[in-house]
C-alpha cells in the first residue's frame, strides 16, 4: 500500500458536474510542516491552490490550478533563510490508470499526466507537485551579494586555468626540491 501523501485532497470524479467544478484546497499548519519537510525547506506557512476541473471523455479530468504558497527557503549564497511567495497556474489531466500511457520521449508543450486508480483524484498532492517543479533550484534572498572574485570572466578563468596548469607541469627536480626543503 502506498504511503498517504503529505497534503492528501482527494475528490471523487462523480462530483464534476457538466459545467465542471470550482474548488479549493489548503493546507493546515501541521500539513504545511510536512510539505516543508518533504521538499527540504526551512518553514512553509501558507499553502493553497484554486482548481477547475472539467470532466472529459473517458472520466480524464482537465485540472487548470492557481497555486499560492508562502515559505522560507534557504539562500545559496549566504545559506541563511529568507522569506519567500510562489503564485502561479499550471494544468494538469487525470487519467485513469487503465488509460494511462506513458511516452518514451516526453512531450515538453503537453499538459502533464497524472494517473490515478478508483473514483478519486488528489488535488492536495497534485499541487505540491507542481509547488516543487515551481520552486528556484538554487534560490537568492532578493539582498544577497556574491563575496568578489565569485564570478569571474572568461579571460580571467582562462588566466587562472593557465596557471594551474603550468604549476601542476612535472618538473624533474621537484622531488630533490622538496626533499631539499625537508632538510632545511
Amino acid at each position: 500500500m502506498a504511503e498517504k501523501p503529505e497534503f492528501s485532497r482527494p475528490t471523487a470524479v462523480r462530483r464534476i458536474g457538466v459545467g465542471g467544478l470550482a474548488v479549493t484546497v489548503e493546507a493546515t499548519p501541521e500539513e504545511c510542516a510536512r510539505i516543508a519537510v518533504r521538499l527540504g525547506l526551512p518553514e512553509v506557512t501558507m499553502f493553497r491552490c484554486k482548481y477547475q476541473l472539467e470532466l472529459g471523455r473517458r472520466n480524464v479530468v482537465s485540472a487548470h490550478g492557481a497555486l499560492a504558497a508562502r515559505f522560507k527557503q534557504t539562500c545559496v549564497v549566504t545559506l541563511e533563510p529568507f522569506e519567500d511567495v510562489l503564485a502561479g497556474s499550471f494544468a494538469v489531466q487525470f487519467v485513469p490508470e487503465e488509460h494511462f500511457e506513458e511516452s518514451a520521449e516526453p512531450d515538453l508543450d503537453a499538459v502533464d499526466e497524472i494517473p490515478y486508480e478508483g473514483d478519486s483524484v488528489d488535488l492536495g498532492e497534485a499541487a505540491v507537485e507542481q509547488f516543487a517543479l515551481d520552486l528556484e533550484p538554487y534560490p537568492h534572498a532578493p539582498d544577497a551579494q556574491l563575496p568578489e572574485g565569485i564570478v569571474i570572466d572568461e579571460e580571467e578563468a582562462e588566466k587562472r586555468t593557465q596557471e594551474e596548469a603550468r604549476a601542476n607541469v612535472i618538473n624533474p627536480f621537484s622531488a630533490l626540491e622538496r626533499l631539499r626543503r625537508k632538510d632545511s
